[in-house]
This record gives C-alpha cells, sequence and structure tokens, in this order.
C-alpha cells in the first residue's frame, strides 16, 4: 500500500510498462501497473476476494481482472475512484473481454479452464 512497504499484494499476473525494467525496485509502485490479474482459488471465501478487490482498489491499480475457475466467471475492474472501483464488467467464460487503453487486447475467455 502507498506508504506502507510491508503491505502489499502479489497478484497472480502484473503487467508492467517497459520502464519498470530500469527500476531498481523490487516491488512495483501500483500506480504503475497497466493490469493485475487475479484467479481465484478452489478454497477462497467471498470475504477474502472482497478484501483484494479492495486492497488493489485502495493501492490505486487501474485495471484489475478477477478470474473466477470456480463458476466460469470474470469481472474487470476499472478506474478507482478514492479507492474504491465501480461496478465491474462482468462476464462469463466466452463472452467477450477487451481489455482497455493501453492494452486494448481482447481475451478470448472461451479457452479459459474451469476447475476440475
Amino acid at each position: 500500500m502507498p506508504g506502507d512497504t510491508d503491505d502489499y499484494c502479489t497478484p497472480d499476473l502484473v503487467v508492467l510498462p517497459d520502464s519498470w525494467d530500469t527500476d531498481d525496485e523490487w516491488l512495483a509502485d501500483p500506480a504503475d501497473v497497466e493490469l493485475a490479474v487475479e484467479v481465484i482459488s478452489k478454497s477462497e471465501k467471498a470475504h477474502q476476494i472482497t478484501g483484494k478487490n479492495g486492497w488493489y482498489g485502495a493501492a490505486g491499480v487501474r485495471t484489475l481482472l478477477v478470474v473466477d475457475p470456480r463458476f466460469g466467471r470474470w469481472a474487470l475492474y476499472r478506474d478507482p475512484d478514492a479507492g474504491v472501483y465501480p461496478d465491474p464488467v462482468e462476464g462469463t467464460f466466452g463472452d467477450p473481454l477487451v481489455l482497455p487503453e493501453p492494452l486494448s487486447t481482447a481475451v478470448d475467455t472461451a479457452c479459459l479452464p474451469l476447475y476440475g
């Protein structure tokens, strides 16, 4: 979290700008993150998921994609305001998902696997 170097989260996937590669810091500044992706585990509880989303929003991560292979769903959170994400764009595996600028990439959610 900003102001507390001991409070950080490790996403399952993070996309950073090329310029971050020249930084000497071992932790990325949340403001530098273009996209964080969290994949929900089989055993995660709803309050754990909500807590993670809240952390990313409070930290100022611009774009968060939450993928839930338990139920074949995804949610795209963008542009937190005062540390809170507005309502996400939600879909099921197979629905179109286009990541916002600067990525502007379509994700084929039909190929995302469900937990067995």
